[in-house]
């Protein structure tokens, strides 16, 4: 099994005049941060775009980048192509999660009092065949293939438990109505659907959604800025409760938040200043 971690970040020309080179990330948690202006959010999409092979994003940022995963080279230059360029990314595992302006694949499904963030977490729920990877496609996956269903059902009592003690100050907790077949939360009597979540559960809902989807495997995570909407507490905690729903995932995110990183991530922290180059 492949690490699928990046080791090395470069990237040259950014506005024109700067270039940045970020060596020996940590296999597990990078935390960037800087002034606001500094460049991390372009940085970082920089990174999804190559991660991506988006091609037409790279040119339209007219920088060259090179990212090494597992000792592979990975660059863009201008004259770059898409096959070769997905070629060098055969194999690798990525995910980007932007839960603060969720994309919408397909507003024809909105419904009219759907918000980007519910229907991005409905997606992740209830989307079935079609090539999805959602929480219902992964739950049938017990019926459809027997000798999977015990592995299956623990890592789903193990998304609920780590679910449930989150979301412990509030009271609620997570399971599926058996009336209904969906996911809902409970408290006490009282069944709360998820589009009565507050906008900070869906987001940690679909951060924990996402991880455990990745079914354990090796896993780029890029988030940028996860801790909008996030409640402090959940801001500690949130790099554990990842690297415990997937142990073999890398975690590369910007923040600007002294909470993600104060509570023993210290030595993770990396100021975007720092990786300028001359």
């Amino acid at each position: 099994m492949k690490a699928n971690k990046i080791q090395k970040i470069e990237i040259r020309n950014i506005w024109g005049k700067y270039n940045f080179r970020w060596e020996n990330l940590n296999p597990d948690v990078n935390i960037l941060t800087g002034i606001n202006g500094s460049g991390k959010t372009t940085f970082f999409n920089i990174i999804d775009a190559l991660l991506s092979a988006d091609i037409k994003r790279l040119k339209l940022y007219n920088i060259e980048a090179e990212v090494t995963i597992d000792d592979i080279l990975i660059s863009f230059r201008k004259d770059s192509t898409l096959a070769s360029v997905r070629q060098k990314l055969a194999g690798v595992n990525y995910l980007k999660i932007s839960t603060f302006d969720v994309p919408i694949r397909d507003r024809r499904k909105m419904g009219k009092e759907d918000s980007p963030l519910l229907s991005e977490l409905k997606e992740i729920v209830y989307s079935v065949g079609e090539n999805n990877n959602s929480f219902s496609d992964y739950r049938l996956r017990a019926t459809n293939f027997p000798d999977q269903a015990e592995k299956i059902n623990h890592r789903i009592r193990k998304f609920y438990d780590t679910v449930n003690h989150l979301f412990a100050g509030t009271g609620k907790t997570i399971e599926i109505d058996p009336m209904t077949n969906q996911l809902v939360f409970r408290d006490g009597n009282e069944i709360i659907h998820l589009y009565k979540l507050s906008s900070g559960e869906k987001q940690l809902l679909i951060i924990l959604l996402r991880v455990f989807l990745m079914d354990e495997r090796p896993y780029i995570l890029l988030m940028d800025e996860p801790e909008i909407s996030l409640h402090i507490e959940w801001q500690y905690r949130l790099f554990e409760e990842i690297q415990k729903l997937n142990p073999h995932c890398q975690i590369i995110t910007s923040t600007h938040s002294p909470s993600l990183f104060g509570d023993g991530w210290g030595d993770k922290l990396v100021f975007i200043e720092d990786l300028l180059i001359h």
